[in-house]
């Protein structure tokens, strides 16, 4: 084994209480049990000098002021600063809210004791994979599956774009953009008894199963049916450019599915592959890591008198019970006016946290939003690294990262962020900028 690289591996459950409030669409709905727990996976990886910490959880996501006081904490108890850790959430629909969303105090407020625990949970599993640190010898591998997720974007008959038409909608003419179908797999192999890592990714929106029992969705699955066959192993989900991605094909009546039973079945498809894939994975070498963060800002759409007061008019309306939404242009409808509604009291410009971790030949790029697939593409193959993997809604949940041309087409993601199109060209600079000076310093 590389006796130079060390990696750690930590667990904890993070299920909130009953009662708490859960996050993701545009309803109240006060969580009633538990189908599966949630739970917070932390790797550490040591190598060089330098050390990171990535934690996946299983949340919808979490926004920078709070992501930031989590790593404050960390950077008080143990020492990382918050370039090294990076704090991803798989956008489970079946989670609690955590920070204030749009329509709070009528869609549900966060629980502030459940979060100050949180905080300190992510501490904690931090804490112990860090502890957990032993030599490892990492390798890499690419399956693929085409067959769970699907471009949710649809153009219609109409020549207008729609997301989630309804699954047989004769006005659908066809999907807007391709999904990407790797599934990457990453073992980092520990001697016996230190349980081995495996971190899988795949890019598909956590949203198979809704209700108001908490769930993993189907992350929880493909983790349990991956342990089962690989017994020795501890496994980490990331979700990657997932934005215009979902289990929904709306093209094949009967083709897909809804709820526990059909949950369950993407986890382990997914598995499935990932496991397959374990099974002929080429090691990489690692003698230095780097961690790095650096802040993106980023033009905000403008807004007139008008515009507000409509929005305002809507939400009134939707608060109160007058006005309900029937389908996704609706849903478009009330969350562009929530956005509306935040962006009067913000500047003309954001700040977005963009993190790099870096081991060897692979590169994570967190980036604290729902990222479109081919902005994902742009970035993979611009990369000076050999393998890049993108861990969308990382320190941040800033909405939608749409490309330009899904900006001017419309649809539920173009309404439901605050950017406007120079968003793409921007962050796929500040990223491929990132990478180029990454892969500079490991040359040197």
């Amino acid at each position: 084994m590389n006796q130079t690289f060390q990696a750690g591996f930590a667990q904890v459950d993070i299920t909130p209480p009953l009662g708490v409030c859960m996050a993701g669409y545009y309803e109240r709905r006060e969580a009633t049990g538990i189908i599966k727990p949630l739970y917070a996976g932390a790797l550490a990886l040591a190598a060089g000098g330098e050390k990171w910490v990535f934690i996946s959880c299983d949340l919808i996501g979490i926004d920078a002021p709070y992501a930031q006081s989590v790593r404050e904490l960390i950077r008080e108890q143990i020492g990382l600063e918050p370039r090294q850790v990076l704090i991803h959430c798989s956008h489970t629909h079946t989670g609690p809210v955590i920070t204030w969303e749009d329509g709070a105090e009528t869609l549900g407020a966060p629980d502030d004791a459940y979060n100050d625990m949180l905080r300190r949970k992510l501490a904690d599993v931090t804490r112990m994979a860090l502890a957990d640190l032993q030599d490892t010898a990492p390798s890499i591998g690419f399956g693929e599956e085409h067959g769970v997720s699907f471009i949710r974007r649809y153009l219609m008959k109409s020549g207008t774009v729609m997301t989630n038409p309804g699954i047989g909608n004769p006005d659908v003419v066809a999907p807007t953009g391709r999904i990407d179908p790797t599934v990457s797999v990453i073992e980092l192999q520990r001697a016996f008894p230190h349980r081995s890592v495996l971190l899988v990714h795949f890019a598909l929106h956590c949203d198979t199963v809704g209700g108001t029992l908490y769930s993993t969705d189907y992350p929880g699955y493909l983790r349990e049916a991956v342990q089962r066959q690989m017994p020795n192993h501890e496994v980490i989900f990331i979700n990657g450019a997932a934005g215009d991605i979902n289990h929904i094909d709306a093209m094949h009546p009967g083709k897909t599915g809804e709820g526990s039973a059909y949950t369950a079945k993407i986890g382990r498809i997914l598995a499935g592959e990932a496991i397959k894939t374990a099974q002929r994975l080429q090691p990489f070498a690692v003698d230095k890591l780097q961690a790095e963060l650096t802040s993106l800002e980023v033009p905000l759409r403008s807004i007139n008198p008008e515009e507000l007061a409509t929005a305002q008019r809507l939400i009134a309306d939707f608060s109160a019970g007058r006005w309900h939404y029937t389908d996704m242009n609706e849903v478009g409808e009330i969350a562009d006016a929530y956005q509306i509604d935040n962006l009067s009291r913000l500047g003309g410009r954001m700040a977005l946290g963009i993190q790099l971790l870096t081991a060897g030949d692979l590169a994570i790029v967190g980036v604290p939003g729902e990222l479109f697939v081919d902005i994902s593409r742009q970035i993979q193959q611009k990369s000076p690294f050999r393998h890049t993997l993108i861990a969308s809604l990382s320190n941040g949940s800033d909405g939608y990262f749409p490309t330009a041309e899904a900006f001017q087409s419309g649809g539920y993601e173009a309404q439901n962020n605050p950017f406007t199109t120079a968003l793409e060209d921007a962050l796929v600079a500040c990223v491929l900028e990132m990478l180029d000076q990454a892969a500079s310093a490991v040359r040197t």
